[in-house]
């Protein structure tokens, strides 16, 4: 962190104008993300184009203002897509000491919700730009969207508190996110070792094959860093202190397969790891 307060606007853009361009009339900022969706190779043509017109639109009138304006290709119609792209702007421009402000009125309803969400879970300014007006003629609509806003009308967004896990069991929804897949406790023990989470500093093997299951179980251990009472610690403290967490707020489930334990993300503990902003 270093330099002055920067202020950040994030805009999800739709096919608007107005809703994205009259807040600036009252106030400014540095810096503003578009999320757009024009690079889609995925969507329409039709829908691609018009997106393209309007994020241009949009950036160039910014620009001319001195705004630093980035366009974000984000799938619009993937609620994680566009919570993941939204969070990590956000803890990105936090950890910079900026001030970030969050225009949900610009894209559509799926959108809106997703950003709203994501605006009030990290504690940023979310706003709504009031329409007084929807034009019917095209020209119309290519000159201020899909909203006229003559007013300049807007409403700020009280944030509500949402009660998340805690860092280390964030860490933890967004490294099982990230795998895709169920993953069993020693995958576990060596994610909390490279966080270097107190009490999984040393752990109870080392160099251990990790390529899968069954190269697992007939490899023995090369070097044993301390006694079975270690890996029950761990192993204790790993399941009473995170992952009874976890589960009990319907976050993730643990199934015993075997001798094994193994540990997924529920969806509701997808929606949440995509909020940390810790996913790629």
């Amino acid at each position: 962190m270093g330099g002055m307060e920067k202020i950040v606007q994030i805009i999800p853009l739709g096919h608007e104008y107005d809703r994205a361009v009259k807040p600036f009339e009252d106030s400014t900022a540095d810096r503003v993300y578009l999320l757009t969706r024009w690079h889609d190779s995925s969507a329409a043509m039709k829908m691609v184009d018009d997106q393209r017109y309007y994020a241009s639109k949009v950036r160039d009138t910014l620009s001319k203002r001195g705004i630093d304006v980035r366009c974000e290709s984000v799938n619009l119609f993937d609620f994680l897509e566009v919570t993941k792209s939204i969070s990590k702007i956000i803890v990105k421009e936090k950890a910079e000491g900026n001030r970030i402000r969050m225009n949900m009125s610009a894209a559509g309803r799926l959108t809106s919700v997703a950003a709203t969400l994501v605006g009030m879970h990290h504690d940023v300014q979310v706003y709504y730009v009031h329409a007084d007006d929807y034009p019917d003629d095209p020209d119309e609509r290519k000159k201020h969207g899909l909203s006229v806003c003559d007013s300049n009308k807007i409403t700020y967004l009280t944030n509500l508190k949402f009660d998340m896990p805690d860092p280390i069991g964030m860490n933890i929804l967004a490294f099982l996110c990230e795998k895709g897949k169920r993953v069993n406790t020693r995958d576990l023990l060596d994610r909390l070792n490279e966080l270097h989470v107190e009490g999984f500093q040393e752990l109870f093997y080392d160099n251990i094959d990790l390529a899968d299951d069954d190269e697992r179980k007939n490899s023995p251990y090369r070097t044993i860093v301390a006694k079975r009472t270690l890996q029950s610690r761990q192993l204790m403290k790993l399941n009473k202190t995170i992952l009874e967490k976890l589960e009990a707020k319907g976050y993730a489930k643990r199934e015993r397969i075997g001798r094994n334990l193994y540990v997924s993300n529920t969806d509701t503990g997808k929606y949440v790891a995509c909020l940390s902003g810790l996913v790629d």
